[in-house]
C-alpha cells in the first residue's frame, strides 16, 4: 500500500514537472515569435512617424520658401545614423535639395534591374507636401531598417534575458526551500501514512458497532 502510494505520486511529480517545463518552452517560443512581429510593426510606426514629421516641418518652410531651413533640414535627417538620405522634390518630382551620396531612386527601387549594395535594407519613406490644401512637393526618406530593428532587437533581448534570469532564479529558489523543508515534509507525510492503517482499522470498528 506505501509503495503504490509513494510511486502513485512520483508519477504525478515527475508528470506536473514536464508538463511544467512543457508551458515554460511553449509560452518562451510564443513570447520571441511575439516580439518578432511587433518589432516590425514598431519600426513601421516609427519610420512614418519620422516621415510624417519631417514632411510637417519641410512643408512649412517650401511653402515660405524657407531654403536655409530646408537644407538645414536635410542635413540634420541625414546626419541621424538610422536615416540613409533624404531628399525634398518640388511637385513635378524635381529635386530641390538632397542630402549628400544620396542614393538614386531607380537604383533604391531596383527600377531596370539598377543594383547596388548600398541600397541594401534600405527602405524608402515618401510622404507629400502641401500648403493650404495644395500639393507642393514630395519629401523621400531612406532609412536604415537593420538598424532600427536592431536597436529595437537589442532592447527586446535585455528584457527576455532579465524574464529568463528570473526564471532561473525562480527555479533555484524553489530547489533550495524543497531541500530545506524536505525532512520536516517527509517526516510529516510518514506520519500521515503511518496513521492511515490506524484510522481505517478505527472505521471499521466504529462500523461494526
Amino acid at each position: 500500500m506505501v509503495n503504490k502510494l509513494f510511486w502513485i505520486k512520483r508519477t504525478l511529480q515527475v508528470v506536473t514537472m514536464f508538463a511544467l517545463f512543457a508551458v515554460i518552452a511553449y509560452q518562451f517560443i510564443t513570447l520571441q515569435n511575439e516580439s518578432n512581429a511587433v518589432r516590425f510593426q514598431q519600426t513601421e510606426k516609427f519610420s512614418y512617424s519620422l516621415t510624417n514629421l519631417a514632411a510637417a516641418e519641410a512643408s512649412r518652410y517650401l511653402s515660405q520658401k524657407n531654403q536655409e531651413n530646408l537644407q538645414l533640414l536635410i542635413d540634420d535627417l541625414s546626419e541621424d545614423p538610422i536615416v540613409r538620405d533624404a531628399i525634398i522634390y518640388d511637385k513635378l518630382g524635381q529635386i530641390l535639395y538632397q542630402s549628400k551620396a544620396s542614393i538614386p531612386l531607380p537604383v533604391l527601387l531596383k527600377i531596370g534591374g539598377k543594383q547596388s549594395d548600398e541600397a541594401e535594407g534600405v527602405i524608402p519613406y515618401i510622404a507629400e507636401l502641401y500648403d493650404d490644401g495644395t500639393k507642393i512637393g514630395y519629401i523621400r526618406i531612406a532609412l536604415e531598417q537593420k538598424r532600427i530593428l536592431s536597436l529595437i532587437q537589442n532592447y527586446q533581448q535585455r528584457g527576455l534575458s532579465i524574464m529568463s534570469l528570473l526564471i532561473l532564479l525562480s527555479f533555484i529558489a524553489g530547489t533550495l526551500l524543497t531541500a530545506i523543508f524536505y525532512k520536516k515534509v517527509t517526516t510529516i507525510y510518514r506520519q500521515l501514512i503511518s496513521e492511515i492503517p490506524k484510522l481505517i482499522e478505527r472505521t471499521k470498528k466504529e462500523a461494526t458497532k
